[in-house]
């Protein structure tokens, strides 16, 4: 890990270190969702630090399940495991990005799910989003990073 990365993983850390852990009938929104019971399994009684990347991986598409109390303790797990695994990194990307104006339910969702995280949690996803879109392989790569943070996290 460079000296950039290390920057970045402990301001992630300090941004969500006061998070409160969910109760676990509180990990995920959806009962009814057919990835709910694992995805409880797997995060239930761990702190977001102790979570395998491996276990990342398998919720990647997930973070949407999550709780508005479980979203910002477990986040920091996805922004950090996103640092080394690709898999993660592509879809915490497509979870980071605004819905456009054409999905006006789902981009009122997105904004009410990430409009409760603090400023310095906020900071910590553009310096994220920042990194992604330096570090992306491609020009049409960096675009879809530039855009999250133009069209949400840059203003919020």
């Amino acid at each position: 890990m460079n000296a950039r990365e290390e920057q970045l993983r402990r301001h992630i850390e300090n941004a969500f270190a006061d998070v409160p852990r969910p109760a676990d009938d509180r990990i995920a929104y959806a009962p009814g969702a057919w990835e709910t019971p694992e995805l409880i399994r797997d995060f239930r009684g761990r702190h977001w630090k102790d979570i395998p990347v491996e276990r990342i991986r398998q919720h990647a598409a997930h973070l949407s399940l999550l709780s508005p109390e479980a979203l910002p303790y477990y986040l920091p797990a996805y922004l950090l495991a996103a640092l080394t695994d690709l898999d993660v990194r592509d879809f915490l990307l497509s979870q980071l990005s605004i819905p456009d104006e054409s999905h006006p339910d789902v981009r009122k969702y997105f904004q009410q799910r990430f409009g409760l995280l603090s400023s310095a949690q906020r900071n910590a996803i553009q310096m994220f989003l920042r990194w992604g879109r330096d570090e992306a392989s491609g020009p049409a790569a960096r675009q879809h990073w530039a855009r999250a943070l133009e069209t949400y996290w840059a203003s919020s």
